[in-house]
């Protein structure tokens, strides 16, 4: 089924459905060996950013249970943490050889392609096989004992949750503009993923969502992502200075890394712009508004949303 609330369903009962549904996806990719590691690894960890996202809209109205499960999603996710770091690495440091290869002399560009071949000797296949195997037993198990929670309320509680992360993202962004250290654009990108998430869950009730707000919160996404690639990159360069031969080289990799991420940042602050130009109040009232007219059905309007 699609990732987003049918019109009949409680909300409860949608969330709950769009996490098992996605904890079966991430058990199924996990064990799944005709797929690629890289790809099962990322797509394992998508699938529980996803369900964390789903369970966000209403962990505040459900509680303690709530917060349980949510801890379990986050503990989960971290057994693929290493896999997945040292492929992101490797893969870009292939892309940033891709892309600077005009700038560097080609005897560095090779050493790019080395470097990404030393990272991923880093990390032995079958550990990744452990590794994917564990979090499949794991994610058995959340779901067969995930919570049934509850919620009343259902346009106050998308309201809410949609708007709690929309004030985040406004709030991490400030954080960013203010300071813009790896650590605050992570936090950042962190908000941006989410509320990029919960608009697809919603995005039924809110169609407006789908052609103006998503695709620009989801492009912010890429970019950020882009950036704390580079930044983790970065941090294994300057770890591993030898693996560029002469000192020189390996400043003129960081350098390329520098200005490549300087670019984005740019980017994704302007882009910022347009996303977060809205209050947060003005999103709540956008969310709740569309989501009453449309559990009605065909024929609603806002005024009798707003009247109720």
């Amino acid at each position: 089924m699609a990732y987003r609330i049918k019109r009949k369903e409680g909300v409860a009962e949608a969330v709950r459905r769009i996490v098992r549904e996605q904890l079966r996806g991430a058990i199924a990719v996990a064990l799944d060996r005709t797929m690629a590691q890289d790809e099962r690894v990322h797509e394992v960890r998508t699938r529980l950013k996803r369900s964390r996202a789903a369970l966000a809209l209403i962990r505040r109205e459900v509680g303690e249970e709530a917060e349980r499960d949510d801890r379990r999603l986050r503990d989960v996710g971290r057994l693929l943490s290493r896999p997945r770091d040292v492929a992101v690495q490797a893969q870009t440091f292939r892309a940033l050889g891709a892309r600077v290869q005009s700038g560097l002399p080609p005897r560095l560009v090779a050493r790019l392609g080395t470097t990404e071949q030393q990272i991923r000797g880093e990390l032995h296949p079958e550990e990744v096989e452990r590794d994917l195997r564990q979090t499949a037993r794991a994610l058995s198990r959340l779901r067969r004992e995930l919570g049934t929670w509850g919620v009343t309320g259902s346009r106050r509680a998308i309201g809410t949750g949609v708007t709690r992360t929309y004030r985040r993202g406004l709030e991490k962004l400030a954080a960013a503009r203010a300071r813009p250290t790896p650590e605050r654009f992570h936090d950042w990108r962190k908000q941006v993923k989410a509320l990029s998430y919960e608009l697809r869950i919603i995005c039924s009730a809110v169609p407006e969502l789908t052609t103006t707000l998503i695709p620009k919160v989801e492009k912010l996404g890429e970019i950020l992502g882009e950036v704390h690639d580079l930044d983790g990159l970065k941090a294994t360069a300057e770890r591993h200075p030898d693996w560029f031969g002469r000192a020189a080289d390996g400043q003129s990799v960081l350098s390329a890394v520098d200005e490549r991420r300087a670019a984005l940042e740019s980017e994704a602050l302007t882009l910022a712009g347009s996303v977060f130009a809205g209050r947060a109040r003005d999103v709540r009232a956008l969310v709740e508004t569309g989501w009453e007219i449309w559990r009605k059905g065909p024929g609603a309007t806002a005024a009798q949303a707003q009247a109720e």
